[in-house]
């Protein structure tokens, strides 16, 4: 057999085994559902803001509605003087909790070595 035909034999199961190799490897890639890019487990932007978007209102909904019920609350009270006397005992008063707190400091251990 001449080299010519002996060396394109050789060459030829060499590029048959690499495309085989190839395709094998991109077979198996699909049936595990990796794609070439990393398109299916990443978010896009805007999907990512409105998922954020989402969570921040779900979160925030009780608060929104306590405002509104507030606003309503004064806006159809006829003397808003009124309304803050009778919500006075809603209200914690920081203030004297916070003077009572500095005027009577904790007591403090004192380490003695023996």
């Amino acid at each position: 057999m001449p080299e010519e035909i002996l060396a394109i034999i050789i060459v030829s199961i060499v590029a048959v085994t690499i495309l085989s190799i190839v395709r094998m490897s991109l077979n198996y890639r699909v049936r595990r559902g990796v794609s070439g890019t990393s398109e299916g487990s990443s978010l896009t932007t805007s999907e990512l803001e409105r998922m954020m978007r989402r969570a921040v209102e779900d979160a925030t909904a009780p608060l929104t509605k306590k405002v509104e019920d507030l606003e309503f609350e004064i806006a159809t009270s006829k003397k808003p003087q009124q309304l803050g006397e009778a919500r006075k005992d809603l209200l914690i008063d920081l203030e004297d909790e916070l003077v009572q707190e500095i005027a009577e400091p904790a007591p403090v251990k004192s380490r003695e070595s023996n």
